[in-house]
Parts: C-alpha cells; sequence; structure tokens
C-alpha cells in the first residue's frame, strides 16, 4: 500500500472487529465505544442490508474486491462481538437491529448453494462462488447463535444445515482443504482452528453427533505442530499439499500462534501447549525493542512490518488466554 498524506494506514474493519472483540473481553468501555463508533463508518455502500466494506482493494489469486464491496467474514466477526459484549453501553434495541440486518445481509444478499441432504454453503464474498470452507462455518454458526438468542427458526436450522456441509467436507485424516475443487488442495494451519471454532462453538445446538468430527479435526489439528529449537511451533502448510501463493515462502504466520491459542484455550485443556505456544510467541513473534508483534516468519527471515491486523488478533487471543486460560490454572500470562 502507498502510505496517504497524513502518513497513517486506515484503520480497516479486519483491525477494528479484532480490537472490539479484545476490548469487549478486558470491557474497556471508552475504547470500545470509540471503535463500535468507528466501525459504523465503514459500511459498504453496495448493501441493501448492514455489511462492512473491504475498506482496502483486494487483489489475491481466488478473487478481487474493491474498497466499497462487502466483506461478509468482517461483517460476521462483528456480528460476534455484538452477540458476545455485555457492557450495557448499548441500547438492546440497536444491537438487534443490526444483528437481524446483518443476518439478513448474509442470508439474502450473499446468499448460499443449497446441497439438499448434504446442508448448504454460504458464500465467501459477494464476486467468489467456489468454495471457500472456514468462512461458511463462522456464518452458520453465527446464525445458530442469533436465532437461539431472538427465537428465529429459519436461522438456526441455515445454520444447522451450514454445519453439516462443513462436517461433510471433513478429509478422512480430520483435515480440512482451504478451498474446494476446482482449486488446488492446500491444507493450512489457522483456517483449521476456525473451522474447528465454529463447530465446536455451537455443538450442544446440533442435531447431530459432532464428537467424531471434532476429534479427529483435533488430532488432525496437533500434527501441524512441530517441535524445533526447543520450541513448539505451528506450521504455515500442511507439506503434503504445495500451496501456490506466498503460503509457500511463510514458515509461520503469526494468526497460526494467535489462533491456536484461541482454540486450545476455549475449546481443550490443553495447558501445557497454550503454555509452550505463548513462550513461543514472546521469544519469536514479539519484537522486544519496538515493542510490537511481528505478523509473519518466511523460511528466509522475518517480515518486520507491524501490520495492525495482526497486533488486534494477537491482543485478542492474549487476553482471551489471560481471562479464560487463568480460570482454568496453570497458564502463564500475567
Amino acid at each position: 500500500m502507498t502510505r496517504p498524506e497524513s502518513g497513517l494506514y486506515p484503520l480497516t474493519p479486519q483491525c477494528l472487529v479484532a480490537m472490539l472483540k479484545a476490548f469487549a473481553i478486558s470491557n474497556n468501555l471508552e475504547v470500545i465505544t470509540k471503535l463500535y463508533q468507528r466501525i459504523l463508518t465503514l459500511r459498504s455502500p453496495q448493501t441493501k442490508k448492514f455489511a462492512l466494506k473491504q475498506g482496502i482493494r483486494i487483489a489475491i489469486n481466488l478473487y478481487e474486491n474493491s474498497a466499497d464491496d462487502p466483506t461478509p467474514l468482517n461483517t460476521v466477526w462483528f456480528g460476534q462481538f455484538l452477540l458476545d459484549e455485555h457492557s450495557g453501553i448499548f441500547k438492546e434495541t440497536e444491537k438487534k437491529e443490526l444483528l437481524l440486518s446483518i443476518a439478513a445481509y448474509l442470508t439474502e444478499e450473499l446468499g448460499y448453494a443449497d446441497h439438499k441432504e448434504q446442508g448448504v454453503y454460504f458464500y465467501y464474498g459477494p464476486t467468489l462462488k467456489k468454495e471457500v470452507y472456514n468462512a461458511s462455518a463462522i456464518i452458520s454458526a453465527f446464525l445458530i447463535r442469533l436465532g437461539i438468542k431472538y427465537k428465529i427458526n429459519e436461522y438456526i436450522e441455515l445454520g444447522k444445515r451450514g454445519i453439516r456441509y462443513i462436517c461433510n467436507k471433513q478429509n478422512k485424516d480430520g483435515s480440512w482443504f482451504y478451498a474446494g475443487k476446482p482449486e488446488r488442495s492446500t491444507i493450512d494451519c489457522f483456517h483449521q482452528s476456525y473451522i474447528l471454532q465454529a463447530i465446536c462453538s455451537v455443538k450442544d445446538y446440533l442435531p447431530f453427533d459432532t464428537v467424531e468430527v471434532i476429534t479427529k479435526g483435533t488430532a488432525f489439528y496437533k500434527t501441524l505442530f512441530v517441535e524445533e529449537g526447543g520450541y513448539l511451533h505451528p506450521v504455515r502448510y500442511d507439506k503434503r499439499y504445495t500451496p501456490h501463493n506466498t503460503w509457500l515462502f511463510v514458515k509461520v504466520d503469526g494468526r497460526d500462534v494467535a489462533e491456536a491459542l484461541v482454540f486450545f484455550t476455549l475449546y481443550t485443556s490443553e495447558k501445557e501447549m497454550v503454555n509452550r505456544l505463548l513462550r513461543y510467541a514472546y521469544d519469536k513473534f514479539y519484537d522486544k525493542k519496538r515493542g510490537y508483534m511481528i505478523p509473519e516468519r518466511f523460511v528466509y527471515g522475518k517480515n518486520r512490518i507491524p501490520y495492525i491486523e495482526f497486533q488486534a488478533w494477537f491482543l485478542h487471543a492474549f487476553l482471551i488466554v489471560k481471562h479464560y486460560g487463568q480460570n482454568k490454572g496453570d497458564i502463564g500470562l500475567s
């Protein structure tokens, strides 16, 4: 990106939703209020219902979006924040109006492919009809939780069918490909966590058993963590499936670490794993001289650009460990 004349890069929706989710945990009312006011200005002008815009132009091998195009994943993360925060600073009527508008955008404007008894797949973006599984899983779980909160059976049933479809797409070894055919088969680390988090968060509300799916998925997910140089750390991608993008050169993405901390803190009892990942994050990702988290470790060195999105997702993960992990005991973040 070219630095604008102001000298400041834009606060994108991805950064803002991550910070909202983080500060909702610490219940910092002043910061939450400011972030909330800012994020409402980032509504996409291209949708009838509420959706956040990309904020910056996105151009990757799968799709291209303009800065004004809607971003479903960041929109549903904002919806998660609205469901989870209980600060009392927002009127419940305002939250309900926003949440129902988000749900209407996801189900009516973004839309989904109905695969009958196999379930439904929610599209990844306004221009991408190829299947990318992690976002559909997150949207499905959100709809279930929203439907339960407001007693809207349509959303509950759509969400259940969405989770069923994702479970049906699990590979025999417990993994999920990042995208379905005709895309090249690739398996990476933090998107496995996204899918597992989504399924685990609503497993008690599903009409089918997910024990085997979660057990196999968690067992496979753990194979993406290796011992090296006295540390336990995640790997960017499964070496059986060679990616054809920048993953090929990334040894560890910061989100691989952050989302592992979230999953193993909230949904398992892997205290030792959480502690070892915290140590790895502190020693290998924290720039102690400058006071920020690096975003990536490449096969040939470090990416030292302090992307704000990565600071936000790390903060979210660390606060989850601090708030929820310490309640389990023996997790060392002070």
